[in-house]
């Protein structure tokens, strides 16, 4: 499914409207959400740093997944960065088959960096890595010279 964001600021208010749309049949997207910000709230987020700015952005009706409000917050930093806003939306558009195509990437070049467990199983371990002898205990545990405390 594909996600498309429209940001955009008032170049009037300063204010900032996002809004989020499905794609339900190809190409064609349809309005799921619409925030509105005030320009103050915005510009003390962007101030203090890119977490604050993510967490003024979610709200319990706009709530994008992490790779994406990362990419929508560096677009909102960019505009309160520019002294004129753009008078078009800046536009966003993801596609979840892009995403999870790429986290299988990562998965499969976990899974050749990982240590197979035939490799951890192997009884013969190369001289460099075979642990140290154990010494042998001076007096055997059964050794029946030794008294007991209850033999006292």
């Amino acid at each position: 499914m594909k996600q498309k964001y429209a940001i955009s600021k008032d170049s009037e208010t300063g204010g900032l409207t996002i809004q989020e749309y499905a794609e339900l049949s190809k190409d064609m997207f349809s309005l799921v959400c619409e925030e509105s910000y005030d320009q103050d709230q915005i510009q003390t987020a962007v101030d203090e740093g890119r977490k604050s700015l993510v967490d003024t952005l979610r709200t319990p009706n706009l709530y994008p997944i992490s790779d994406y409000i990362e990419k929508i917050a560096d677009t909102v930093a960019d505009l309160y960065q520019q002294k004129d806003a753009p008078g078009d939306p800046v536009e966003l558009v993801f596609d979840d088959v892009e995403l999870f195509q790429r986290q299988e990437e990562d998965v499969e070049t976990e899974e050749e960096d990982s240590v197979e467990i035939e490799d951890l199983l192997d009884d013969e371990a190369p001289a460099d890595q075979a642990p140290a002898k154990q010494p042998r205990a001076e007096e055997p545990l059964d050794d029946p010279s030794n008294e007991s405390l209850e033999d006292k």
